[in-house]
């Protein structure tokens, strides 16, 4: 069961049963996160990195994680208004409000993939004139200084739809994030003859908590320095390689 193998981390990692009293932490998500990230079925998160990290920092926390799963244009008023207290895996530019940051801690990369059909990029400006997929309501501040402005862009809900245009031959260049994309063609998926990847962006990503909510950045912050400093994280990333 899906359930089971996060528990099974927990028990692992040697952190201490919460008490049934225990508060909570609201964990917030969008609703088209992906695996590896995410797998939300029905409105309900199922499994995925979010889901793990979620537990793990509210047992560091002495709460009983929560999650709420939300459309991605309700979740700064979600987040601003204590509704949820922390939103985990994101950067201020993907998601601007009155929040607090905590310090980054998982690192991942874009990268751009063009069909083979096409010349080989070899720097970013040589996209000039060029739709490239990217996804709705996510900066590309590397791109945008290159290409200028944003007419470039081909925005898809999810990075699956941005895939899935690029199989289908509907878009030649598609930036997508290397964690997902290394999950999904280690678990099955099939793309068109495409040129090297280029990378156009490394970053690390952080959790948004909430001023309304019911932890605090040192709390946070802690807690993510224990999950780094145990071999927690590491032992979580790889069920998702």
């Amino acid at each position: 069961m899906l359930g089971m193998r996060g528990v099974v981390i927990w028990a692992a990692a040697g952190l201490l049963a919460i008490p049934a009293s225990a508060a909570t932490l609201t964990v917030l998500l969008d609703d088209s996160s992906e695996m590896p990230l995410a797998l939300i079925r029905n409105g309900e998160l199922q499994d995925g990195i979010k889901r793990d990290l979620g537990y793990d920092l509210a047992a560091r926390l002495g709460r009983e994680a929560r999650f709420l799963v939300l459309p991605r244009k309700r979740l700064t008023a979600a987040l601003s208004s204590g509704q949820a207290d922390l939103l985990c895996l994101a950067l201020p530019e993907w998601l601007p409000g009155p929040f607090d940051w905590s310090q980054p801690f998982l690192r991942n990369e874009d990268v751009l993939l063009t069909l083979k059909s096409l010349p080989e990029p070899h720097h970013p400006a040589d996209l000039k004139g060029e739709a490239v997929g990217t996804l709705l309501g996510y900066a590309y501040p590397e791109l945008e200084r290159e290409l200028g402005g944003t007419d470039w862009r081909d925005d898809a809900r999810t990075a699956l739809d941005n895939l899935h245009k690029l199989q289908a031959g509907h878009l030649g260049h598609v930036v997508i994030a290397r964690q997902f994309l290394e999950y999904q063609l280690a678990h099955g998926l099939r793309l068109p003859p495409l040129h090297p990847w280029l990378a156009v962006a490394e970053y690390n990503t952080r959790c948004a908590v909430s001023r309304k909510g019911q932890v605090t950045l040192a709390e946070v912050n802690h807690a993510i320095s224990l999950l780094q400093s145990s071999g927690g994280l590491s032992r979580l990333l790889q069920h998702y390689r």
